[in-house]
């Protein structure tokens, strides 16, 4: 395999012609583990690389430019990565193993990319954030996207990976989102393998799948969850206001300033009821989510059309492009737990997220309750999330036929015989 991406190989390959270049880009790789690229200054990348404030625009341009340039050194060590992935494979009888060998490396893939190479897999989720905020840096992201669907499209060509490749690549990617954030080890491993046992069990033939690890996952997360938090916490406007701003915009617009103006209140009432920054983000990402798993979703699903193909429709319109609302919420939420331990009891929660909306989405997608387990709905909740992310800054039509693809086993599912 590729060299391990946090030592001090990650700077191997990079364009960098001088060590201060080097030293610059280095430094804005570690600080992404630590910070969202709205919270990463000038100033800081240079105290931290040891460097002029002046050496960023000596050398790159501009702080955007770095950006670009440490994900183009990012991209490179991923390549490398894959290309390790493919060369361990190479040899191993994949089409003849049964399908749970594929989970089991499907798994393994997950936690090496999301443990071994974290720093690049951090990378990776900022290059999208950066995206959805920053028109002038899609481009990393869409370099991320194109390696992502080639690398699944040769997992599938070349060694006979189970499943379509579209399908995998999102659930690949939703997964692996989820499982930066770090709860208890062996247990999110465990929640893993069964997530990923239940994706190629139902590839193989639609059935009920097995979900006693993320019950009991979800029942231990809420408990630890409430012992710290309490059994309800009483949010205010203000609360709603910075949890509504970081939902629509992202960590870069959550100032004191920014949700006074939301709220309809001052500055010195917002400064008082946070007290810091850090307590105003935590409170807000309590409050995304304690929305979202508990929001009225009745009439939501009953929106949704009752054919399953109509329904997948549904679904792709609206997730397309990334934007949705609680999903882009949720995303905000794991991309900041995934930097560090100070919420762990919010990451447990969030990482064995219970999903209302996924639960009537599925059932209508199969048109088969009996089929509808925590197990599946988190499968299609990964590919769901996978697919926000991918499909931004794609052209719809590239977005709507990648949206089919994936979610086809579900409608065929659907249409088989009992």
């Amino acid at each position: 395999m590729a060299p391990n991406a946090g030592d001090s190989s990650f700077i191997g390959r990079d364009t960098a012609t001088n060590d201060t270049q080097s030293r610059l880009i280095r430094t804005l790789c570690k600080l992404w583990s630590q910070h969202s690229q709205a919270e990463i200054s000038v100033r800081m990348v240079a105290r931290e690389a040891d460097a002029s404030v002046s050496a960023i625009d000596y050398h790159f341009g501009s702080l955007e430019q770095l950006f670009t340039h440490a994900q183009s050194v990012a991209l490179q060590r991923a390549s490398d990565w894959m290309e390790g992935v493919f060369n361990e494979l190479r040899d191993y009888p994949l089409a003849d193993l049964p399908l749970a060998t594929h989970a089991s490396l499907m798994a393994a893939l997950i936690e090496q990319w999301t443990g071994e190479q974290r720093p690049l897999a951090l990378a990776w989720r900022e290059a999208h954030a950066a995206a959805l905020t920053q028109p002038n840096q899609l481009e990393p992201h869409a370099k991320w996207t194109a390696l992502w669907r080639g690398f699944w499209e040769r997992m599938c060509g070349e060694f006979h990976f189970a499943g379509s490749p579209e399908l995998l690549w999102l659930f690949f990617d939703g997964e692996a989102s989820q499982h930066l954030i770090r709860w208890h080890s062996l247990l999110d491993r465990a929640l893993l393998d069964e997530t990923a046992l239940a994706l190629f069990q139902f590839i193989e033939q639609p059935c009920v799948t097995c979900s006693s690890v993320r019950v009991a996952y979800q029942d231990l997360a809420e408990r630890d969850y409430r012992r710290v938090f309490g059994a309800k916490e009483e949010f205010t406007a203000i609360d709603d206001a910075a949890a509504a701003l970081l939902s629509e915009s992202g960590l870069a617009s959550l100032t004191f300033r920014s949700v006074a103006s939301r709220a309809g209140t001052t500055l010195g009432a917002v400064s008082y009821h946070f007290g810091s920054k850090s307590k105003m983000l935590r409170l807000a990402l309590q409050r995304i989510y304690e929305g979202s798993s508990s929001r009225p979703t009745i009439s939501q699903i009953h929106a949704m059309p009752t054919d399953p193909m109509d329904a997948r429709q549904a679904v792709i319109r609206g997730v397309i492009g990334g934007r949705e609302p609680l999903l882009r919420a949720l995303d905000e939420i794991i991309l900041n737990l995934s930097r560090g331990e100070s919420d762990k009891a919010l990451g447990g929660v969030i990482r064995a997220f219970r999903d209302p909306v996924g639960v009537g989405v599925l059932g209508k997608l199969l048109a088969a309750p009996e089929l509808v387990t925590p197990a599946l709905v988190a499968v299609l909740s990964s590919a769901i999330r996978g697919f926000g992310h991918c499909s931004a800054g794609m052209a719809h039509d590239e977005a709507t036929a990648l949206g089919q693809k994936a979610f086809e086993m579900f409608v065929i599912a659907a249409r088989s015989p009992s």
